[in-house]
């Protein structure tokens, strides 16, 4: 049997893939945020949460933890995290360019999130609202960080 040219091409558009709309970043921007922002509540840190993420990212002791995190929301400004949070995403997601929408179809979404917060950064300027050594708070903020973006993830519906 012999095939047609326009057999062939025929054959061909019917086996490729249906193309995925991409998202715009602004719009899966957010959910993300409302997750954040619901993440950065000072009540959002309970023992079995922080045994969870202790157990996903190798921690010590979750108290341990729980203790560092409750000191961590005293010192750093939430609004200041959130909005650092949400930058370094919206970097992520325009560096994944023409792969979002693949990590969207595939739920990956929140682990771009998660990923970030694990990101080595000292706190910017006006992120440490009260006087501590550089070494203490680079800890508190990447501790908080860490855990604000872990928490926002685990609820984030991209």
């Amino acid at each position: 049997m012999q095939l047609e040219q326009g057999d062939v091409m025929a054959f061909q558009a019917s086996t490729v893939a249906p193309e995925i709309r991409s998202p715009r970043v602004s719009e899966l921007l957010v959910g993300a945020a409302a997750a954040v922002r619901e993440a950065a509540a000072p009540d959002a840190a309970n023992l079995d949460d922080i045994a969870l993420w202790c157990a996903e990212l190798g921690a010590i002791d979750a108290r341990l933890q729980l203790a560092a995190l409750r000191q961590a929301y005293e010192v750093i400004a939430r609004d200041r995290l959130i909005e650092d949070l949400l930058a370094a995403l919206r970097l992520r997601m325009q560096i994944a360019g023409p792969y979002l929408a693949t990590l969207r179809e595939r739920g990956e979404l929140p682990r771009l999130l998660v990923a970030v917060g694990l990101d080595d950064v000292s706190p910017p300027d006006g992120a440490v609202r009260r006087p501590l050594p550089p070494r203490v708070a680079r800890f508190y903020w990447q501790r908080l960080r860490a855990f604000v973006a872990w928490t926002a993830a685990r609820s984030w519906v991209a």
